[in-house]
């Protein structure tokens, strides 16, 4: 009996939205169709040039903010040099702060408030700052289970 194996598909047009430098675009992330889209987009990775952009939402340079997020220097100083986009995993974290800033923006009515609720000490968190927990996926579970909770109203 032989068995053939389907060829790896192409992604879909639409999905392939790369920056200039090579890489996933974060503001065509932010405006993403469907989560298909903005797996591909992780997966491919997020050029570093996007990700400066970004970071000065948080008043960060993106250096910075991919420390934060668990990305280290060197890594991400040696991608900007040879213009690569960040990995799937480094992207991954970018994709949860995406997030999680999404959701606290809705539970707080307006991004601003929202950013200043990620980077202050939360006492529903232990005292830790939202932002600081990102980098690993429990991080970013407790973090959303605390907006979870500030939503219905149990915490503060």
């Amino acid at each position: 009996m032989k068995t053939t194996t389907s060829p790896a598909r192409e992604p879909a047009t639409a999905y392939a939205v790369r920056g200039a430098l090579g890489g996933a675009n974060i503001e065509h992330y932010l405006h993403a169709a469907s989560a298909l889209e903005r797996d591909h987009m992780v997966r491919e990775g997020f050029e570093t040039g996007s990700l400066d952009a970004f970071a000065h939402r948080f008043g960060r340079s993106g250096r910075s903010l991919a420390q934060l997020l668990g990305v280290a220097p060197a890594t991400y100083d040696r991608r900007v040099r040879e213009g690569k986009p960040l990995s799937q995993d480094d992207s991954d974290r970018v994709a949860r702060l995406i997030d999680v800033e999404r959701a606290a923006a809705r539970v707080f009515g307006d991004e601003g408030t929202a950013r200043e609720w990620l980077a202050a000490p939360i006492p529903a968190l232990g005292g830790a700052i939202p932002i600081e927990l990102l980098a690993t996926t429990p991080g970013h579970q407790a973090v959303m289970n605390a907006l979870r909770r500030i939503m219905a109203g149990t915490a503060a």
